[in-house]
């Protein structure tokens, strides 16, 4: 588990802190915002001395169901507030077993860990900071508990969330977060519930989750989708308004191997469907502030283009459907090492098809310059694409639509990453 192995490595420099609230303090807590899953307290500077962020913590406080339970969850941030207090920030925090820290002593026997632990513990204080050696130790008997894995997985991999544009971990983080801004979300939305493939890397074990809403599987008995079978990675469901998107990651092949990553946004509600695939931008001049941006078109691309060609049928419309452009493929084009948070060109497959062979886009070498001023306004911002799609104003007919199972099978049959959201509305029982 490589991500318990960063965990590891960082509680050994920065070690784990045990947190404790007062009944009317986790009253308030319970009733904030985001519940005990986010949020901020303030203590006296001299309790987080030995407190460095960010580093996992736990605590422990009555559930839903009056009953004590244990919570596993990250130090973000530590900043002072006032001259005699620090401001606190806990996130991604998930309940785990066992359920109090007398149960926690119980599961260390190893000596001298136990003693440790037992010791450290019997401090009144409100802010406990661990040794190095017992936090790591500690983290290995909680992963030896089965049902703690998945969402202790959930905070180990929010600390290398990726923040630029270096490969594909980027690009499918970058995939995520547009179908969920495409459905009303913000990026950091919590999920209602999680399920990740064990031992497969995804984006979606980065996304915000409810405290016990996060289920890790073997990965070759992965449930849910006939689509994907094993290639599954990832599950997510969230929930607004009446409605619910699911978004699923899978691939064929491990991601470090795969260039580029596919975004499936399937709208059931308004039956339409839009498939955005992702271009990487090069700097033409590395040492010039006016750098061009090149796509420099590979030997798949004519594949790729044939493979979108053959599933851009344009069925008539519906009797109430309307659309101002029914084309299915967009590319999104993205400079290397930019932010993710930063800008992107977004166009659809016929108007790329048209830069191709357009005099003003030739760059160097072959390459295809993409720029503002290349494309002389005629592109789509992001917000103005997530805008066409959420009101169904882009995308397939329902009946191109309704050929969804045949477009992710061939998607997949090529060897490439893929996220797929599918937005429909919430069931009533």
């Amino acid at each position: 588990m490589p991500w318990l192995v960063q965990l590891k490595q960082l509680v050994e420099k920065k070690p784990i802190v045990v947190l404790r609230f007062g009944d009317d303090e986790w009253w308030h807590l319970q009733e904030s915002r985001r519940g005990i899953s986010e949020f901020t307290f303030a203590r006296p500077h001299g309790l987080l001395d030995c407190v460095k962020a960010p580093t996992p913590c736990l605590f422990q406080g009555s559930g839903e169901d009056c009953q004590q339970h244990l919570y596993f969850g990250l130090i973000a941030s530590r900043n002072p507030v006032t001259t005699l207090e620090s401001h606190i920030k806990v996130r991604r925090v998930v309940q785990i077993q066992p359920n109090s820290e007398a149960e926690l002593c119980r599961l260390i026997t190893e000596v001298p860990h136990a003693k440790n632990l037992k010791d450290r513990l019997q401090d009144g204080a409100s802010v406990v900071p661990l040794s190095p050696k017992l936090s790591s130790h500690l983290l290995e008997r909680l992963v030896s508990i089965e049902s703690n894995r998945g969402g202790m997985r959930t905070v180990a991999e929010s600390l290398s969330t990726p923040k630029y544009f270096r490969g594909n971990a980027a690009l499918q983080e970058d995939a995520v977060r547009t179908a969920l801004m495409a459905f009303g979300l913000a990026p950091d939305h919590q999920a209602k519930s999680l399920e990740l493939a064990a031992g497969r890397e995804t984006a979606l074990g980065r996304v915000g989750i409810k405290e016990d809403s996060v289920i890790e599987h073997d990965a070759r008995s992965f449930p849910g989708y006939e689509l994907v079978q094993s290639g599954q990675t990832g599950r997510a469901i969230f929930e607004s308004k009446g409605e619910q998107l699911e978004i699923f990651t899978a691939n064929r092949r491990d991601l470090e191997e795969v260039f580029g990553v596919d975004l499936i946004y399937l709208n059931m509600t308004k039956q339409n469907i839009v498939m955005l695939q992702y271009k990487m931008l090069e700097a033409s001049r590395k040492d010039a502030a006016d750098t061009d941006w090149i796509y420099r078109p590979d030997d798949q691309l004519k594949e790729q283009i044939a493979k979108m060609q053959k599933f851009t049928v344009d069925h008539a419309p519906g009797q109430q459907e309307y659309r101002l452009n029914t084309s299915v493929f967009y590319l999104k084009f993205v400079k290397r090492d930019g932010s993710i948070r930063n800008g992107s060109i977004i166009t659809p497959l016929d108007h790329f098809e048209k830069l191709l062979v357009s005099p003003v886009c030739q760059g160097p070498r072959g390459g295809l310059r993409v720029s503002y001023e290349s494309l002389s306004g005629r592109y789509l911002r992001q917000n103005a694409f997530l805008d066409l799609l959420r009101s169904g104003y882009i995308g397939a007919y329902a009946e191109t639509t309704s050929h969804m199972k045949v477009l992710v099978e061939q998607v997949l049959c090529s060897n490439r990453a893929v996220v797929a959201a599918i937005q429909r509305p919430v069931a009533i029982d």
